[in-house]
């Protein structure tokens, strides 16, 4: 066989066109290849650790402080209303039977009339008393503000 380039033809100008690609083709790797470096370069940025926790140092620190506040604040108030139940020497049962005969109380008061139990003070029902009260009260409001106003123009 003989020497020389298999299948390049060499007529037309052929030649100078495979120069051409040639060239081209070597720009193109050449590109590439910084392409490459640059996306070996980013790879390793990206998955050093070290090197995000030194440049992130303050945000995790932030971070780390709020977590731990979220944690340990409600196991402080727990703690503390723990102590305050001991020191005052109020048991939660207790204040249980309170608030359950508070609400009794309550749920008694807000039945309508026909429904409460009558109250055995000198045979005067609750709503009774009550009307009396709220009638003395506005007569003493009265007199007091009557009596201000009078003083003024004095």
């Amino acid at each position: 066989m003989g020497q020389g380039t298999t299948r390049v033809v060499e007529t037309n100008g052929g030649a100078g066109r495979v120069g051409e690609l040639g060239g081209e083709i070597t720009e193109v790797r050449h590109r590439l290849d910084s392409l490459v470096v640059e996306l070996d370069r980013r790879r390793h940025n990206a998955t050093d650790w070290k090197r995000h926790l030194r440049r992130h140092a303050g945000s995790l620190a932030i971070g780390a402080v709020a977590v731990a506040a979220a944690l340990a604040t409600p196991l402080a108030i727990a703690r503390t209303r723990a102590r305050r139940r001991r020191i005052l020497g109020v048991r939660p049962a207790v204040v249980r039977q309170r608030a359950h005969r508070l609400a009794h109380t309550l749920i008694r008061a807000t039945r309508p009339p026909d429904r409460r139990e009558a109250p055995a003070v000198l045979g005067v029902g609750g709503s009774t008393v009550v009307g009396l009260l709220v009638m003395i009260a506005q007569v003493v409001a009265t007199t007091l503000v009557r009596n201000a106003l009078d003083r003024r123009r004095a």
